[in-house]
Order: C-alpha cells, then structure tokens, then sequence
C-alpha cells in the first residue's frame, strides 16, 4: 500500500526522534511470527518502558543518516524489521528477545523467525554476532549471585563435615 510523501515524512521525522531519545537501539527480523507471541515480546517491552516499532526499511535507513548513526545497507535487512529503542536499561531489551530467539530455537516446527539483525551502541553498529553473545552475557547480579553461592559452597561442605564428626562423637 503506497503512502503519501508528507506521511513518509512524518515517519522520518518519527524515527529521527526516537533514535535521538534512546540510548541504544536493537534490530531484530522478524518473519511469520505467531500474533500471540508478537503481543507478549511487545507487552513485555513496552512494560519494561521501551519501544518496540515496526519499520519501512527506506525511511528508516533515511531516518539513521539524519540522525548521524552509522548507516547500514539495505542487504543487511532482508525481512520485516523491528527496532527497539532502549532508554533506560541498555542491555535490558537484549535480555528479553534473547529469552524469545531462544524458544523459537527450541520449537523446531515453527516457520518463525525471529533473531538479531544488529545492534547500535553510542550511534555505532555492531553485527548480530556481537549482540547474541552480549545478550548471553550474565548480568552483574547475576554474576554476583554466582559468585556468592561459589564462596557459599565449600564452607557449606565444610559445616556440614563438622556436624557429622559432631554426631559421631
């Protein structure tokens, strides 16, 4: 369905404004993705205050050379693509459409697919690569949960070896 030139416009100036507000910025394809699976990622992102938009790819490429991102080819977006705006946590959105990339991955029968396509941080881009890996990677509570239960474990054993020595004498 074509569009008027002015509402092309007005999406232009839409993107520009939203890559000005956010401090990081996902691209993620998605092709033949159920509707219910496609409300939760987007409930779950908009409960999480960020933006998740559907974008024409064209304007949106348009919309990142006026914004002063580093601009991609149009080869590097086969597919619908999805960009969603990080402003608050970072490394938040990453987290969430890591933990649905993954059950996609899971259902073998499904013809959806649903993966990064790339990542800009502080206006550079970074390929899909780079965003699974960060999106894999533990949170510091996370890591600091871990951490904890290590240093908990041996003195666990330990007490534990003492009550018994305790209980045979």
């Amino acid at each position: 369905m074509a569009i008027t030139k002015e509402k092309k416009q007005d999406l232009i100036k839409q993107y520009v404004a939203d890559l000005q507000d956010a401090k990081n910025l996902i691209l993620i394809k998605e092709s033949a993705l159920p509707v219910s699976t496609s409300t939760d990622v987007r409930r779950e992102i908009r409960w999480q205050e960020w933006k998740f938009n559907v974008v024409r790819k064209k304007l949106f490429l348009r919309a990142l050379k006026e914004a002063w991102y580093s601009e991609i080819n149009l080869d590097q977006m086969p597919w619908a693509a999805v960009a969603v705006y990080a402003n608050g946590d970072e490394f938040g959105p990453m987290k969430t459409i890591s933990k649905y990339i993954k059950e996609f991955k899971k259902n073998k029968d499904s013809k959806a697919e649903f993966e990064f396509l790339g990542w800009w941080f502080d206006k550079e881009w970074k390929d899909w690569t780079y965003v699974t890996e960060l999106a894999n990677t533990p949170t510091k509570e996370e890591s600091l949960s871990k951490l904890v239960r290590l240093l908990n474990y041996p003195v666990q054993h330990f007490v534990a070896t003492l009550d018994q020595v305790a209980q045979k004498k």
